[in-house]
């Protein structure tokens, strides 16, 4: 797979609960660690999991690999869930347009009509 060849900065992973009226439950951090070494075989290259406030659980890695595995969950902890994938600037959902920091704001309007 080319996959494991290529270096990424960050690909970000959120799980969310399946039924959006829910948020994903809090639980024991060693439980959860727990499962994610029974789901995926490359848990040593997750370098961040987080709980964020919208009720996500949100696991940050460098391996694609890891995050493809990660991202095809379809059950965490027993409950259903549903991911959402941040791959370097791109998400499942959308395009994310990259702006350079060292643009002048004057550049980035574009040609006046």
């Amino acid at each position: 797979m080319r996959l494991g060849t290529l270096q990424y900065e960050e690909i970000n992973i959120i799980i969310l609960n399946a039924d959006k009226s829910k948020k994903m439950p809090q639980t024991n951090p060693f439980l959860v660690q727990d499962f994610i070494k029974k789901s995926t075989n490359r848990r040593q290259q997750i370098d961040n999991k987080r709980y964020t406030r919208q009720g996500k659980i949100q696991l940050t890695t460098k391996d694609p690999i890891c995050a493809v595995q990660l991202f095809s969950l379809t059950k965490f902890m027993n409950i259903d869930v549903s991911t959402d994938l941040i791959w370097e600037n791109i998400s499942a959902r959308f395009l994310v347009a990259d702006i350079p920091t060292t643009t002048l704001r004057g550049t980035c309007k574009g040609n006046p009509r």
